[in-house]
């Protein structure tokens, strides 16, 4: 009868051996359960997190791309103003050519005018002298002397008159 209860006790031992096993394989069990559902949560919210940041990548893109259209029409419109600013440099130094070579024109017109009217003048003081020196040969009374002092200062009077107006003229330009 001893090794009966041996027996019986060896499979005692064995049936408990079996039930622990299975109660630590259900526990084991289970904890692999709970583990793969918590997996699975993660997995969720990183699918979660991956469509969220495809959708900012998406409105990345596309905020970029405004940025890059307006930097685009920015350098363009910085192009124009450059070329603006050169064109009216360019149009500066034209006119300032054109004004140093409209000074030069009225100078040398002016310079010929007075050179005409000084050898204008020379010719009729000349003739006048002529004409008042042959009438003080004619008569002596000093009408001629008075006649040639009223020519002289005539004449005087009239090259004032045309210098004032040519510089007048000058000044206007």
């Amino acid at each position: 009868m001893d090794t009966f209860i041996d027996k019986l006790a060896q499979k005692r031992n064995a049936q408990e051996m079996i039930r622990a096993n299975m109660t630590a394989e259900a526990a084991k069990a289970e904890l692999l359960q709970d583990q793969m559902q918590a997996y699975n949560e993660l997995l969720q919210e990183i699918r979660q997190v991956n469509l969220k940041t495809v959708e900012n990548v998406t409105e990345v893109q596309g905020v970029l791309k405004d940025c890059i259209d307006k930097l685009g029409a920015m350098q363009e419109a910085d192009k124009k103003d450059a070329e603006k600013e050169q064109e009216l440099a360019q149009l500066k130094v034209l006119l300032e050519e054109k004004f140093k070579q409209s000074d030069d024109f009225l100078h040398r017109e002016n310079v010929k005018v007075y050179r005409n009217v000084q050898a204008a003048v020379a010719d009729e003081l000349n003739k006048q002298t002529e004409v008042l020196q042959s009438e003080t040969k004619k008569d002596k009374n000093g009408i001629a002397k008075a006649a040639l002092v009223i020519s002289i200062i005539t004449m005087l009077g009239v090259i004032a008159d045309i210098v004032v107006q040519l510089f007048s003229i000058t000044v206007q330009f």
